[in-house]
């Protein structure tokens, strides 16, 4: 039998090492192509195949995955109904690693809230709010009570939010999925912005839509509060051409 010489086994090893190298270091390019391009189907699949060939990456990569299909894969090809299973699957993962993880309980909530699981959202913005201060939490928690039909609940936490000159310096991250739209509001404007649902909801058009102007002088650029505007416009005109 030939034995092979040590000095060629090295460079076999070597050789190997870099192969290796080399096909991770596309993987990661092509990933990151993707992004550029704003891709996010093909990088979610490319990012599913790295994770399980690449253990290391998984502290961030579940993170992308639970938001990827949580906002940018959520409504495919026309699909009208949503997939929270998959994103909930992600954030799974990641907090079984890091169970304190604000970013992945942040989307878990909006995902129970999707579910009809208020009373588990709640609990989860409650902690984060509580651990964070953060005024998008409070915001969250207002929403809730709206949708709840808690009117006067909503009510009394925008009026503590709109009182506090502190919580008014911060931001509200919103994510309009159908429109595929992230923006991060003013806290103030934010606020008043639901108090414009909340007039809209009891049927005081004309308020609401002062208040919605109230947002916009805050934040000209606060796409919620101008679609809200638009569809009040909307419907003033069906009502009159009736």
């Amino acid at each position: 039998m030939k034995l092979i010489h040590p000095i060629v086994v090295v460079f076999l090893l070597l050789l190997l090492a870099s192969c290796s190298n080399n096909k991770d270091n596309s993987t990661e390019r092509a990933y990151t192509m993707s992004l550029a391009a704003g891709d996010y189907q093909t990088a979610t699949q490319i990012l599913t195949h790295w994770v399980n060939q690449d253990s290391s990456i998984q502290s961030w990569a579940y993170d992308s995955l639970a938001y990827f299909h949580f906002f940018h894969n959520g409504l495919v090809g026309g699909q009208t109904i949503r997939n929270t299973k998959t994103p909930m699957y992600y954030v799974d993962l990641g907090l079984n690693l890091n169970p304190k993880n604000t970013f992945l309980r942040e989307i878990k909530s909006k995902l129970y809230l999707e579910q009809g699981k208020d009373t588990a959202c709640m609990v989860i913005f409650q902690e984060l709010w509580n651990e964070t201060k953060d005024p998008t939490f409070w915001w969250d928690m207002c929403f809730v009570e709206m949708a709840r039909g808690n009117i006067n609940t909503c009510d009394s936490m925008v009026t503590l939010a709109l009182k506090d000159s502190t919580l008014q310096q911060g931001k509200v991250r919103m994510e309009h999925i159908q429109a595929h739209i992230q923006e991060n509001v003013p806290a103030k404007a934010a606020f008043v912005y639901l108090q414009a649902l909340m007039l809209n909801a009891i049927g005081d058009i004309l308020s609401s839509a002062t208040a919605l102007q109230e947002a916009l002088k805050i934040d000209p650029n606060f796409f919620a509060a101008k679609q809200s505007i638009s569809d009040l416009q909307r419907i003033a005109a069906q009502r009159q051409g009736r």
